[in-house]
């Protein structure tokens, strides 16, 4: 189950994620991400809260071609900050994704397990990523 927010304002996209996500839940997501409004907020750096998610039915590579597809359908003029809130214990199972997404200059990724810093790293209050946990 996921939840996606828009805050026009801080132009971020807030997205919740919890229980399991499968590759049609991801390709929801990023078809909402890229294509609703004709893809005019797709360049709004993102947070992703993982700290629900108890079980993840995607292999990497094929997490890796989804986010391909339609990264290349961002016409931005500096790079999409993208911050995902991870628990500690998973931390570790995303170094690959991390590194298929920053492959050019078209994202900045930063994995946390801090809510904190995730929002110092977005430059936004605290208060913003934590009401979508709310």
């Amino acid at each position: 189950m996921w939840k996606l927010s828009r805050d026009d304002d801080n132009e971020l996209f807030m997205l919740q994620i919890s229980d399991e996500l499968n590759l049609n839940e991801l390709s929801d997501i990023l078809k909402a991400i890229y294509t609703e409004n004709n893809g005019a907020s797709s360049t709004y750096n993102r947070f992703a809260d993982l700290t629900g998610l108890k079980n993840i039915e995607i292999d990497t590579d094929t997490a890796s071609s989804c986010f391909n597809k339609y990264r290349c359908m961002i016409k931005s003029d500096r790079p999409v900050k993208i911050s995902l809130f991870i628990p500690q214990k998973y931390v570790s199972g995303f170094p690959y994704l991390y590194r298929s997404m920053s492959g050019n200059d078209l994202f900045e990724i930063e994995i946390s397990d801090s809510l904190d810093g995730c929002a110092k790293y977005l430059s936004v209050d605290k208060r913003g990523v934590q009401n979508i946990m709310d």
